[in-house]
């Protein structure tokens, strides 16, 4: 049972005991009122000003009996201040006052990614205000009793609400936890005796060391946890030092909830005054309360990463870029520079620093690319100027800035150093191998010279390298903190004697402890010999299949599937699996991309409808209570559209429509219904939480779903409820349509990569008997009975090293990138390695969609453990039955004829064909000012094209008001990108006119067609030049707005301009050319038989699917995001009728 757990136990405890005191009436006047008798404790209301209240909104005075309230307040909100109250009677005892920002009937025991909170943490004061809020919550409406009323007695929200006297805020949020998780039962409270702590000789001699500093390294599932606490416990107990004294530090707010819980357990009344947090929480807390120093405001922002993106974006137009300057999409490079911009923060480098290394690197730039290289890092120098700028004049403060300005703090100013080192006289550290340079050193800042000094950690689990940590920390302890004393702990308690060796032949051959001696782990368990498997598979379809039979084995032999887990490197990987699995009926627990769930992109159309995206109604319509034919949809959107009427509001236009069949307009009055009131002004989360806990019946079929998959289900609601709860106030922060703001907040996070912290499937979750999947960086500090580690193939684990984007200047980190990119990838191997109890089963493929692989580089060090070579004979066969022969589409009487920018359209997405073509709902691309950037110097280069052809000149006057016409017509005036584009479109139409000046050559404008088996395409080239005099060969181009690029010439496009050029003069030899025209760089392009034929096949089966009706979706990280039918797409297929 977790700590919340057990907060909410006593809540539900103490109301059972207030409502038989009420004769059963659950109402919270009659709870207070029993509280009241229980407690002896009376409420009353004061006005807000009243000096009792001391500027807060509520104070409980124990010694007095009484509870004093703001009785301005909302009665509801009220009666929560009083629950608040008896809540820090029941669980502190304390005096205490309350201030508007700590009563909070809405607040959540965790918060969800991303935010700020993954740094910020509690301390412990703020900690009992949330313990207090959640207890008040649970002591008013029990999880199980607002369950009942909801799916037994039928009450919707707002009549629970009603009937309790609560704020309908909080009824929301209890009913999203009952209705969505497992209420977990209360079960027997563990007694002291039961949580004593037990070493072994290794931990005690670590726990109990004298002095610092000292740090025990700790190999895995050697007890670290234990020993930390032990320390804890030896400190309190044994030392009588004051638990206010101990400053507990580690890497995640995950890990400091793990220690709070275990320390709690054993010493429950000191463990609350003990400060357990992030090294970014702690150094928030003292700029919080020193800040002054450094001129900074007493209340800080502090933005998380995907803030500092925005931030940075609209920054953009006066940014100085040029190797980081793309026009396709502004934003690309961005996330790269902000990482590079955070990991000079890590090494305590502040923008003038960086500027000074980087020209240090250029003027000792001798070769072109280290000159560009030079050149890369001084771009990003400037960017880090600029940035900082920004955010210092806002005062605001990202996450690199909480450890580097507290580091500058206490190094500027002794007194306050000096007060910290004092305060906290002990400071523990867990995880030392994942803390970067900045923290290491602020470590040395509050540490001194480490008397109280205590750290534990593994370079060999050092996994983080790529947020900024250091394992160096490790190396460098003795040099940081002189006189230090270091001792291993000795005894594996996880994994059997088997799985155990294969750990241990790995370890002294790792490049991360290369030097250092090593003495091999004894193992505790003896209870059997356990079970390594090394297997081959003929490819990686076999590899699924052969791991689904081999899980259903271990269950068979008694490993239930919650004690199973499949670690895999990459998301990717793991997406691919659980496709195999779910395929044979295997239960999963893996959520994957949230904003990819089938039951998430239902509530973010139904999102985007309520915000006036038409498109949306085409996935909406699909619901279940609804059932509207697409016919109707179509119907409807033609109707909304002839008659200018907006979305959501042209739902009620179905009512007299005679296009629309009864079915449908039963289903759009439905809808229209369901949305009325709730869409102008409201934010995701209030739209969400009325339309599935007041108005519709979509929850209904989820409740009632009790399998796995059904609970999985559930829990993706209910952490997209949580999310949209969280960014609630951001989106409200924007003058636009809060639905609108939170729907892009989606796109970006997408876009940027950061969609991925929603991912980590919550603790409460872990009771469903279900495989896990897991990436191996989200496995640390996990254990399991059987552990499957699939993709071990050359080019797959480890990954090649690609490079850096933002290099870091010469001189600014330890080590090059190179180096620790192959040091972290064996650290990963030994991390998924050592998460094995019982079984470790290792496999691998021959082929990997079209690619023979060889074994991963990572086996080799351990080859002569595996009872298997991993260069051995097939062990997983792929299936005998082959994939079903196609049946030949017969040529159509008369070819059609297709667009070539249409079928390019159904090659890279048949999906978002059938929505811009078939359906005919547009393709405006989401971020679309390149798009439109492109499409407004096109219209001006045909139109200069087309004068050319008549022969008729153009002035630059003539040339310039014909742009800017262009321009306000693409709807590129005032965009927030416009000077780049500007500067861009402009020179692009001069250079090309300079260019068309020094031609001799007649330009003509042809429609080609090419045919092919079952039709043809249709286009026309960019520019077509040729010799009047028959002297030189035509001359086909292609214009690109962008950078030149190595894969541009690898388009399907230029197979048709090879073949129509070939075809239009087959006796002239005609030339192709690229041009870019940004840089008047020209490339030509010489593609051979084979290549065109292979192309031009693409564009052929783009026929046949699109005959054949064959629309699947084709899933892109890079271009789903950004496309206008994001929200809706897949959608199921539905025949017009």
């Amino acid at each position: 049972m977790s700590h919340w757990d057990e907060i909410k136990r006593q809540a539900r405890a103490w109301h059972a005991t207030a409502r038989a005191r009420a004769n059963g009436d659950s109402s919270a006047k009659a709870l207070i009122a029993a509280a009241v008798q229980i407690t002896g404790i009376k409420p009353h209301g004061v006005p807000a000003v009243d000096s009792l209240l001391d500027g807060g909104e509520a104070i409980l005075d124990p010694t007095s009996h009484v509870i004093w309230f703001n009785q301005d307040v909302d009665p509801e909100l009220a009666t929560f201040y009083i629950g608040h109250e008896y809540a820090h009677f029941w669980l502190h005892g304390d005096h205490t006052a309350c201030s508007a920002s700590d009563v909070d009937p809405e607040i959540t025991e965790g918060s969800v990614p991303p935010g700020v909170h993954y740094v910020e943490g509690y301390n412990p004061e703020e900690r009992q205000e949330r313990e207090a809020n959640v207890f008040a919550r649970e002591f008013f409406l029990p999880a199980e009793t607002v369950r009942q009323w909801y799916v037994e007695d039928h009450l919707d929200a707002t009549a629970i609400a009603a009937r309790v006297g609560l704020p309908d805020g909080l009824v929301f949020h209890q009913l999203a936890r009952a209705l969505l998780t497992s209420i977990p039962s209360d079960g027997n409270v563990e007694d002291r005796d039961s949580l004593e702590l037990h070493l072994d000789p290794s931990q005690e001699e670590a726990a109990r060391v004298n002095r610092g500093p000292f740090l025990a390294e700790a190999g895995p599932g050697t007890g670290k946890t234990r020993t930390l606490v032990g320390r804890i416990i030896f400190l309190l107990e044994e030392e009588k030092v004051l638990p206010s004294a101990i400053l507990a530090l580690t890497f995640s707010n995950k890990a400091a909830e793990e220690m709070r819980e275990r320390v709690a357990r054993v010493v429950p009344e000191a463990a609350p005054r003990i400060w357990v947090g992030t090294f970014h929480a702690f150094g928030l807390e003292l700029l919080r309360k020193f800040g002054s120093r450094l001129g900074l405001p007493p209340r800080l922002t502090v933005i998380d990463p995907v803030d500092a993106l925005f931030r940075l974006e609209r920054l953009l137009p006066s940014l100085p870029l040029d190797h980081y300057r793309n026009l396709y999409e502004p934003t690309t490079n961005l996330r790269y520079i902000l990482a590079a911009i955070s990991r000079a923060k890590d090494e305590l480098v502040g923008p003038a620093a960086y500027v000074a290394l980087a020209e240090q690197m250029l003027a000792a730039a001798q070769a072109d690319e280290a000159r560009e290289a030079a050149e890369r890092a001084l771009e990003v120098a400037r960017v880090y100027a600029i940035y900082q700028d920004c955010i210092e004049r806002e005062y605001l403060l990202d996450f690199g800035d909480l450890i580097f300005r507290t580091v500058m703090l206490l190094r500027a100013h002794s007194d306050i150093r000096e007060y910290i080192r004092q305060s906290f006289r002990h400071v523990l550290v867990d995880e030392y191998q994942d803390v970067n340079r900045a923290s290491g050193l602020l470590l040395c800042e509050i540490a001194g010279e480490g008397a109280g000094l205590w750290v534990v950690g593994d370079a060999r689990q050092a996994i983080y390298r790529f947020r900024g940590a250091a394992p160096d920390n490790m190396r460098l302890f003795p040099a940081d903190f002189p006189g230090a004393t270091v001792r291993s702990l000795g005894r594996n308690y996880r994994s059997q004697p088997s799985i155990l060796k294969v750990v241990g032949t790995l370890a002294p051959q790792m490049r991360a402890t290369r030097g250092t001696n090593f003495i091999p782990w004894e193992p505790a368990r003896r209870d059997g010999s356990g079970r390594v498997l090394m297997e081959v598979a003929v490819d990686q379809t076999a590899e699924g299949v052969g791991l689904a039979r081999e899980i259903e084995r271990q269950r068979a032999a008694g490993i239930p599937y919650c004690d199973q887990a499949v670690l895999c490197r990459s998301h990717t990987l793991l997406a691919r699996i659980a496709t195999y699995l779910e395929q044979t009926e295997i239960p999963i627990l893996y959520l994957g991309d949230l904003f990819e769930r089938h039951e998430i992109r239902d509530l973010l159309a139904l999102m985007a409808l309520a915000a006036g995206d038409r498109c949306a109604l085409v996935r909406v319509a699909r619901f279940a209570e609804y059932q509207i034919p697409l016919s109707d949809v179509q119907a409807l959107l033609e109707l909304a559209s002839e008659q200018d009427v907006p979305f959501p509001r042209a739902l009620h236009l179905a009512q007299e429509a005679e296009t629309i069949s009864a079915v449908g307009k039963a289903g759009l009055v439905l809808l229209a219904r369901h949305l009325d009131g709730l869409c102008y002004g409201s934010t995701a989360w209030g739209l969400l939480v009325r339309y599935l806990f007041v108005r519709s019946q979509y929850l209904r079929p989820l409740l009632n779903d009790s399998s796995v998959g059904g609970q999985q289900r559930r829990l993706a609601v209910f952490q997209f409820l949580q999310f949209a709860h969280e960014q609630r106030i951001r989106a409200l922060a924007d003058d636009k349509d809060p639905k609108r703001a939170f729907l892009e907040y989606v796109r970006r996070l997408e876009i940027f990569g950061e969609e991925r912290q929603l991912r980590e499937v919550p603790e409460w979750a872990m009771g469903l008997d279900a495989v896990r999947l897991l990436t191996i960086h989200a496995s640390k500090g996990l254990e399991f009975t059987a552990v499957y580690l699939p993709g071990l193939g050359q080019r797959y684990f480890p990954v090649p090293w690609r490079g850096q984007i933002c290099p870091p200047p010469t001189g600014m980190v330890a080590h090059e990138a190179r180096d620790w990119h192959a040091e972290e990838k064996e650290c990963l191997f030994f991390v998924a390695l050592s998460r094995a109890r019982d079984v470790l089963c290792l496999s691998r493929a021959n082929r990997y969609g079209s690619q023979n692989s060889a074994p991963s580089s990572l086996l080799s060090p351990v080859a002569a453990e595996l009872p298997y070579p991993p260069l051995g004979s097939i062990t997983w066969p792929g299936s005998e039955v082959g994939p079903e022969a196609a049946i030949p589409l017969s040529p159509p009487l008369e070819p059609p004829l297709f667009p070539a920018d249409e079928l390019d359209v159904y090659i890279n997405c048949p999906r978002k064909y059938y929505y811009e073509f078939i359906l005919g709902l547009g393709g405006r691309r989401e971020d679309s000012a390149y798009v439109q950037f492109h499409r407004c110097v096109y219209d001006v280069l045909h139109w200069l094209q087309a004068e050319r052809v008549q022969g008729r000149e153009v002035n630059v006057a003539v040339r310039q008001q014909r742009l800017a016409e262009a321009w306000e017509k693409r709807g590129l005036k005032s965009h927030a990108y416009e000077a780049i584009y500007w500067q861009a479109a402009t020179a692009i139409v001069a250079r090309v006119v300079t260019r068309s000046g020094q031609s001799s050559g007649v330009f003509v404008q042809p429609e080609w067609k090419i045919p092919l088996a079952h039709g043809h395409v249709g286009f026309k080239p960019d520019h077509v030049e040729i010799s009047p005099d028959g002297s030189a060969p035509p001359v086909v181009r292609r214009w690109r707005t962008g950078r030149p690029s190595k894969s541009e010439t690898e388009k399907n496009v230029y197979a048709l301009y090879q073949e129509g050029s070939r075809r239009a003069y087959p006796e002239a030899g005609t030339r192709v050319e690229l041009v870019y025209l940004s840089s008047d760089h020209v490339e030509r392009v010489e593609l051979g038989a084979k290549t065109i034929a292979t192309r031009l096949g693409r564009y052929d089966d783009a026929i046949v699917g699109i005959l054949q009706a064959e629309f699947p979706h084709r899933p892109n990280d890079r271009e789903c995001p950004r496309c206008s039918h994001y929200f809706i797409c897949p959608v199921a297929e539905d025949e017009a009728n």
